[in-house]
């Protein structure tokens, strides 16, 4: 995969890729990087934001799928856990 090749970290809870073309998508994402944020009871580093990337398969009728795959959502909200 070629982010992966740049040395990107991906999320993989679930696989790093997750769904198949049976199920009409594949999705994928990075895992987020943190950053140092001041509060009032001192800095923290916190997750910032991730990339997801979506490849949707078209139905018999040409349309583009536009569902979710409910068991793979969650995974991709993974990608702002807090890394050890």
């Amino acid at each position: 995969m070629f982010v992966k090749n740049l040395g990107v970290k991906l999320n993989a809870s679930g696989g790093e890729i997750k769904g198949t073309p049976a199920e009409m998508l594949e999705q994928s994402s990075t895992m987020a990087n943190e950053e140092p944020v001041q509060f009032k009871e001192g800095a923290f580093k916190i997750p910032a934001c991730y990339y997801e990337f979506a490849k949707r398969y078209a139905l018999p009728n040409g349309k583009l799928y536009q569902g979710f795959i409910a068991k793979s959502a969650d995974k991709i909200f993974e990608s702002t856990n807090k890394q050890s």
